[in-house]
């Protein structure tokens, strides 16, 4: 229960708080991506976004709240204020933020965004090569090349229609 007091005691946020406190939970082959607490139109939401290799299913879903839910109840991240729980499938179009998630894209295309432009572009699709802890590798026209993490905003999953 120490931890518990100690978060509480901090200004930490919903969100943080609960990722925190969840993430341990966490130990097949689902993955915690992220916690978001925002109000919609019919009120606050917290929202708890999972992936797995091969894509989530209503089932995981299901399962992910069955083992989450008495840990937030006791956490009380919001002080007895209501809000929806709902968990979601990260989604094909949201940014990659894990080193699994980049191999699991690794010669495929992607959507990518720079801080600053590089050789006149700041927005692109690549196929990424490959990721390691300083820069991204990738392959456009069949010409490599680097791009330091540092510089790389966001990427994404290219979608094709």
């Amino acid at each position: 229960m120490p931890l518990l007091i100690s978060f509480i005691g901090s200004n930490m946020k919903v969100a943080d708080l609960v990722f925190e406190n969840i993430k341990p939970l966490f130990k097949d082959d689902i993955h915690l991506i992220e916690v978001e607490y925002v109000k919609r139109n019919d009120g606050m939401h917290l929202i708890v976004y999972i992936d797995k290799e091969g894509g989530v299913t209503i089932d995981d879903c299901v399962k992910v709240n069955d083992m989450i839910n008495q840990t937030i109840d006791d956490l009380n991240p919001t002080n007895d204020s209501p809000y929806v729980l709902d968990v979601s499938s990260y989604g094909l179009d949201r940014p990659l933020k894990y080193d699994w998630q980049f191999k699991k894209y690794e010669n495929k295309k992607v959507n990518v965004k720079l801080y600053q432009k590089v050789d006149g572009r700041k927005e692109f699709v690549a196929t990424l090569l490959g990721k390691n802890e300083k820069e991204f590798t990738f392959n456009i026209d069949n010409e490599n090349f680097t791009i330091n993490t540092a510089d790389v905003a966001y990427i994404t999953p290219y979608i094709e229609f």
